[in-house]
């Protein structure tokens, strides 16, 4: 194989290790579970160190909830199986590509602070389209029944706002990962081979049929359990999945799922400082 042949996400091993650039190897599956990892233990760990009082520990995202639903289908429960669930995913897509499986410390450093990079204009879009703020808007990314994080994760009044700004980043990091395993890798996945494979629809028509349904469906999602409708909302969640989507295509499950952790923690410090 020349090294001058295209590489891509689904090349043959060959064809990929050709090209070692940080934009290549930070879309590898592998990479993004060593990048993601602290964040996956730091969220198992914060939901019971930051537990409200009488809890086990902190509710469930939504997405979370979901994915342990569809292992009860099957008879398995259990807190930590969609935790499991995310590693044993990045795992498979890992050995069914044979990437190397070296870490990479400094790779992760620059995946950070690339996250935050890409967080700051989702944030910015928010605080535009939200007459008060981009939290009031994001705050039910992470609760089940819709209301915001800070009413989910407050244990009262007298709370210190120390408290609540860690039970808010435990929150964060828990939406982050959770969500976008669900809208972002599953959901993506799942309409490209139907519209790609089963329908034999245009290649770009699937692709980008894939990407927008992921993010109509991330919009609709946020409107279960009850949460009213809102027009103006639902464009946000929608303007805001299509950024997930096309920065997931292009720079991989890890950027993406810190990308969302990093602007819901921006979200709920702007918040707690209102």
């Amino acid at each position: 194989m020349s090294p001058a042949a295209p590489s891509s996400r689904y090349a043959t091993s060959s064809q990929r290790h050709t090209v070692t650039s940080y934009w290549e190897r930070t879309q590898w599956p592998l990479q993004s579970l060593y990048f993601l990892l602290p964040l996956l233990i730091a969220y198992e760990v914060g939901t019971v160190m930051v537990a409200p009082a009488g809890d086990d520990r902190l509710p469930a995202i939504y997405a979370e909830r979901l994915l342990g639903r569809f292992f009860e289908l099957f008879g398995a429960t259990g807190v930590y199986l969609p935790g499991f669930l995310v590693v044993g995913v990045l795992l498979g897509m890992h050995f069914v590509r044979r990437d190397p499986w070296r870490l990479e410390p400094k790779l992760y450093a620059g995946m950070l602070v690339e996250s935050v990079v890409w967080a700051v204009p989702l944030f910015v879009l928010g605080t535009i389209l939200s007459g008060s703020g981009a939290a009031d808007a994001a705050m039910a990314w992470a609760s089940e029944q819709g209301a915001s994080v800070l009413q989910v994760v407050m244990g009262g009044d007298d709370e210190p706002q120390e408290t609540a700004l860690a039970r808010g980043i435990v929150f964060s990091i828990g939406a982050g990962i959770y969500e976008e395993l669900m809208f972002r890798v599953i959901a993506i996945a799942l309409l490209h081979v139907l519209l790609d494979d089963l329908l034999a629809l245009p290649k770009q028509v699937g692709q980008w049929g894939a990407i927008v349904g992921s993010a109509l469906l991330f919009a609709w999602y946020h409107f279960g359990g009850g949460q009213p409708f809102d027009t103006g909302r639902f464009v946000f969640y929608t303007l805001a999945g299509l950024y997930f989507a096309v920065l997931y295509v292009g720079r991989g499950f890890g950027v993406v799922a810190a990308t969302h952790a990093l602007y819901d923690v921006f979200a709920v410090a702007s918040q707690l400082q209102n």
